[in-house]
């Protein structure tokens, strides 16, 4: 836990927070952390994308969704995060067989990626949004960045769950409630998880799989020439 440290409410704070995070702490020193991403798999699967479509992973961290991904044979993956050491690290582990993985160093709440994507997938990112600003922003650069029928993954904290992470307030959601949160699409499965952590406490998560209305009723305005940092 990271304690005494003022909520970051901006870009550059919030770089420096997560920053500090991923380099001060070993891969499984996170509460976070899972070998397997099973929840997410498995809502990765509900969808039956094919191994082509284009699939992103907001605020990766050190997730190895992208490596089980891979293995599966799935061939455009991108992983997004604020924290370079992060990045650097799954670069490292994923090696010649993860080429292919965009890793970008960004801030999914003024996501330009340049392109869009069959399925967006967040764990545990949504939940840190407690302001309605944030929010508005995030559902902002998910509707530049998703494709019309594109899928949506989303697992945040639980009803049961903790109150903070990384010494940071959250907000938990009932499944209900984090999908209402997506206004313009449909709920098609809902999951959960009751999470060890590495030290063996238990965090409940909910989980949600949504699908974007095939006529997008959100046209994001034009941004030519808008450039966006890669580490490749």
């Amino acid at each position: 836990m990271t304690h005494g440290t003022a909520r970051p409410e901006d870009a550059s704070a919030r770089t420096t927070f997560w920053e500090e995070v991923h380099h001060g702490k070993d891969v499984d020193g996170v509460s976070w952390w899972q070998s397997v991403p099973g929840l997410s798999l498995g809502l990765v699967d509900r969808t039956g994308l094919g191994r082509d479509e284009p699939i992103i992973d907001v605020g990766a961290g050190w997730s190895t969704l992208v490596d089980h991904l891979v293995e599966r044979g799935y061939r455009d993956l991108s992983a997004v995060d604020l924290s370079v050491t992060a990045l650097r690290t799954v670069r490292d582990r994923l090696g010649p067989a993860g080429a292919d993985v965009v890793l970008t160093v960004a801030d999914v709440l003024d996501l330009h990626m340049g392109r869009t994507y069959a399925l967006w997938h967040d764990r545990a990112v949504y939940h840190f949004l407690t302001e309605p600003e944030e929010r508005a922003d995030y559902l902002t650069s998910l509707r530049r960045s998703l494709q019309p029928g594109g899928w949506l993954v989303v697992a945040t904290f639980g009803p049961d769950g903790p109150t903070t992470c990384s010494g940071l307030p959250i907000v938990r959601y009932t499944h209900a409630e984090l999908a209402a949160q997506f206004p313009g699409f449909q709920l098609i499965d809902t999951a959960g998880e009751d999470h060890r952590t590495p030290w063996g406490t238990s965090q409940q998560f909910t989980a949600v799989l949504l699908r974007r209305a095939t006529a997008a009723r959100w046209t994001p305005k034009p941004e030519p020439g808008h450039e966006h940092p890669t580490d490749r």
